[in-house]
Protein backbone atom coordinates (compact mmCIF):
# COMPACT_ATOMS: atom_id res chain seq x y z
CA UNK A 1 0.00 0.00 0.00
CA UNK A 2 1.28 3.38 -0.97
CA UNK A 3 0.93 5.96 2.14
CA UNK A 4 1.28 9.68 1.99
CA UNK A 5 1.76 11.85 5.12
CA UNK A 6 1.30 15.37 4.87
CA UNK A 7 3.50 16.28 7.83
CA UNK A 8 3.22 20.33 9.04
CA UNK A 9 5.17 21.06 11.51
CA UNK A 10 7.80 23.41 11.71
CA UNK A 11 9.98 21.59 13.81
CA UNK A 12 11.67 19.10 12.01
CA UNK A 13 12.21 17.09 15.53
CA UNK A 14 9.35 17.83 17.28
CA UNK A 15 6.38 16.02 18.94
CA UNK A 16 4.59 15.93 15.33
CA UNK A 17 7.30 14.66 13.16
CA UNK A 18 8.79 12.04 15.70
CA UNK A 19 5.16 10.72 15.87
CA UNK A 20 5.02 10.13 11.95
CA UNK A 21 8.13 8.45 11.89
CA UNK A 22 6.94 6.46 14.15
CA UNK A 23 3.96 5.29 12.04
CA UNK A 24 6.25 5.53 8.55
CA UNK A 25 9.02 3.01 10.38
CA UNK A 26 6.16 1.02 11.49
CA UNK A 27 4.30 0.85 7.75
CA UNK A 28 7.57 0.73 6.12
CA UNK A 29 8.90 -2.54 8.21
CA UNK A 30 5.58 -3.97 7.01
CA UNK A 31 6.51 -3.50 3.30
CA UNK A 32 3.92 -0.52 2.78
CA UNK A 33 5.86 2.68 0.65
CA UNK A 34 5.54 5.57 2.65
CA UNK A 35 6.54 9.00 1.58
CA UNK A 36 6.21 11.76 4.12
CA UNK A 37 5.46 15.18 2.48
CA UNK A 38 7.03 18.37 4.58
CA UNK A 39 4.88 20.76 3.95
CA UNK A 40 7.26 23.48 5.38
CA UNK A 41 9.60 22.96 2.83
CA UNK A 42 6.96 23.35 0.37
CA UNK A 43 4.85 26.48 -1.67
CA UNK A 44 1.81 26.35 -1.55
CA UNK A 45 -0.42 29.03 -2.55
CA UNK A 46 -4.06 29.81 -1.55
CA UNK A 47 -6.85 28.69 -4.21
CA UNK A 48 -8.16 31.31 -5.95
CA UNK A 49 -10.95 30.36 -6.46
CA UNK A 50 -10.80 29.92 -10.33
CA UNK A 51 -12.86 27.00 -10.82
CA UNK A 52 -10.55 25.88 -13.17
CA UNK A 53 -10.36 22.54 -11.24
CA UNK A 54 -14.26 21.86 -12.03
CA UNK A 55 -13.63 22.05 -15.82
CA UNK A 56 -13.22 18.11 -15.97
CA UNK A 57 -13.89 15.47 -13.64
CA UNK A 58 -11.57 13.24 -15.22
CA UNK A 59 -8.53 15.32 -14.68
CA UNK A 60 -6.91 16.67 -11.49
CA UNK A 61 -6.42 20.13 -12.31
CA UNK A 62 -5.27 23.33 -10.46
CA UNK A 63 -4.35 26.53 -12.28
CA UNK A 64 -2.03 27.62 -9.26
CA UNK A 65 1.46 26.53 -10.44
CA UNK A 66 3.68 26.02 -7.58
CA UNK A 67 4.21 22.82 -5.36
CA UNK A 68 -0.19 22.01 -4.50
CA UNK A 69 -0.54 20.58 -7.71
CA UNK A 70 2.10 17.79 -7.52
CA UNK A 71 1.27 17.32 -3.95
CA UNK A 72 -2.06 16.49 -4.55
CA UNK A 73 -1.29 14.54 -7.60
CA UNK A 74 0.69 12.33 -5.24
CA UNK A 75 -2.26 11.98 -3.36
CA UNK A 76 -4.01 11.02 -5.72
CA UNK A 77 -1.95 8.44 -6.31
CA UNK A 78 -1.52 7.00 -3.36
CA UNK A 79 -3.93 4.64 -1.37
CA UNK A 80 -4.14 5.96 1.98
CA UNK A 81 -3.22 9.19 3.42
CA UNK A 82 -1.99 11.28 7.32
CA UNK A 83 -2.51 14.28 7.73
CA UNK A 84 -0.40 15.39 10.29
CA UNK A 85 -0.40 18.92 12.52
CA UNK A 86 0.52 20.02 15.99
CA UNK A 87 -3.00 21.67 17.23
CA UNK A 88 -2.83 25.45 16.21
CA UNK A 89 -5.77 28.22 16.80
CA UNK A 90 -8.16 25.16 17.48
CA UNK A 91 -7.06 23.47 13.81
CA UNK A 92 -4.13 22.80 11.65
CA UNK A 93 -1.35 24.72 10.86
CA UNK A 94 -0.78 27.46 8.37
CA UNK A 95 1.63 25.24 6.60
CA UNK A 96 -0.91 22.77 5.72
CA UNK A 97 -4.07 25.32 5.23
CA UNK A 98 -3.33 25.81 1.83
CA UNK A 99 -3.32 22.87 0.61
CA UNK A 100 -6.53 21.67 2.40
CA UNK A 101 -8.51 24.71 0.43
CA UNK A 102 -6.52 23.57 -2.74
CA UNK A 103 -8.44 20.19 -1.89
CA UNK A 104 -11.20 21.60 -4.06
CA UNK A 105 -9.20 20.52 -7.19
CA UNK A 106 -9.64 16.72 -5.92
CA UNK A 107 -13.37 17.19 -5.50
CA UNK A 108 -15.83 18.01 -9.01
CA UNK A 109 -19.65 18.11 -8.64
CA UNK A 110 -19.92 18.96 -4.83
CA UNK A 111 -23.43 20.37 -5.38
CA UNK A 112 -25.02 17.62 -7.14
CA UNK A 113 -25.23 14.53 -4.50
CA UNK A 114 -25.29 12.10 -7.58
CA UNK A 115 -22.57 14.39 -9.29
CA UNK A 116 -20.05 14.49 -6.35
CA UNK A 117 -16.83 12.84 -7.58
CA UNK A 118 -13.48 12.70 -6.06
CA UNK A 119 -9.96 11.42 -7.08
CA UNK A 120 -9.67 10.29 -2.98
CA UNK A 121 -12.86 8.56 -3.10
CA UNK A 122 -12.41 4.88 -1.50
CA UNK A 123 -9.23 5.98 0.03
CA UNK A 124 -8.30 5.81 3.62
CA UNK A 125 -7.68 8.46 5.41
CA UNK A 126 -6.15 9.50 9.13
CA UNK A 127 -5.54 12.50 11.09
CA UNK A 128 -2.55 12.99 13.56
CA UNK A 129 -2.42 15.68 16.12
CA UNK A 130 -0.35 16.79 18.94
CA UNK A 131 -0.63 19.51 21.27
CA UNK A 132 -0.04 20.83 24.51
CA UNK A 133 -3.39 20.68 26.29
CA UNK A 134 -5.87 18.39 26.08
CA UNK A 135 -7.50 15.91 23.66
CA UNK A 136 -11.15 16.62 23.69
CA UNK A 137 -14.02 19.33 24.02
CA UNK A 138 -12.71 22.72 23.70
CA UNK A 139 -9.54 22.11 22.18
CA UNK A 140 -9.05 19.46 19.92
CA UNK A 141 -12.64 18.96 18.72
CA UNK A 142 -13.01 21.59 16.43
CA UNK A 143 -10.11 19.83 14.36
CA UNK A 144 -11.51 16.88 14.46
CA UNK A 145 -14.79 17.92 13.00
CA UNK A 146 -13.21 19.91 10.41
CA UNK A 147 -10.98 16.61 9.41
CA UNK A 148 -14.31 14.61 9.17
CA UNK A 149 -16.39 17.21 6.58
CA UNK A 150 -12.63 17.07 4.36
CA UNK A 151 -13.00 13.60 4.67
CA UNK A 152 -16.73 13.68 3.55
CA UNK A 153 -16.36 15.84 0.98
CA UNK A 154 -13.38 13.87 -0.37
CA UNK A 155 -15.12 10.72 -0.17
CA UNK A 156 -12.51 9.02 1.68
CA UNK A 157 -12.75 6.62 4.29
CA UNK A 158 -12.08 7.83 8.13
CA UNK A 159 -9.51 6.05 10.55
CA UNK A 160 -9.61 7.18 13.68
CA UNK A 161 -7.48 10.17 14.65
CA UNK A 162 -4.54 9.78 16.96
CA UNK A 163 -4.76 13.05 19.10
CA UNK A 164 -2.13 13.50 21.71
CA UNK A 165 -2.08 15.98 24.34
CA UNK A 166 -0.16 17.14 27.33
CA UNK A 167 2.84 17.73 24.91
CA UNK A 168 5.88 20.05 26.02
CA UNK A 169 7.76 18.46 23.32
CA UNK A 170 8.92 15.14 21.92
CA UNK A 171 11.18 14.40 25.08
CA UNK A 172 7.47 14.05 26.89
CA UNK A 173 6.41 11.29 24.44
CA UNK A 174 6.44 7.65 26.08
CA UNK A 175 6.45 4.46 24.97
CA UNK A 176 2.51 4.54 25.61
CA UNK A 177 2.40 6.99 22.65
CA UNK A 178 4.45 5.03 20.44
CA UNK A 179 2.26 1.98 20.81
CA UNK A 180 -0.87 4.31 20.48
CA UNK A 181 1.27 5.61 16.83
CA UNK A 182 1.30 1.59 15.63
CA UNK A 183 -2.02 1.22 16.55
CA UNK A 184 -2.82 4.09 14.46
CA UNK A 185 -0.42 2.79 10.99
CA UNK A 186 -2.36 -0.30 10.98
CA UNK A 187 -5.61 1.35 11.35
CA UNK A 188 -4.57 3.19 8.11
CA UNK A 189 -4.20 0.53 6.18
CA UNK A 190 -6.96 -1.83 7.27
Amino acid sequence: MRVICLQASPRKRGSTATVVGWIAEELGAAGHEVEVIDMVTRSVRACMACLACQRDPDELLCAVQDDGGAILATMAAADALVYATPLYGWSFTGHLKPLLDRHLALVTGFSDPAAHRSHLAGKRAGLVVTCGGPVGEGNTDLIGEEFARLTRFLLTETVEPLMIGGLTGPGALTDEHREQARAFAWRLVG
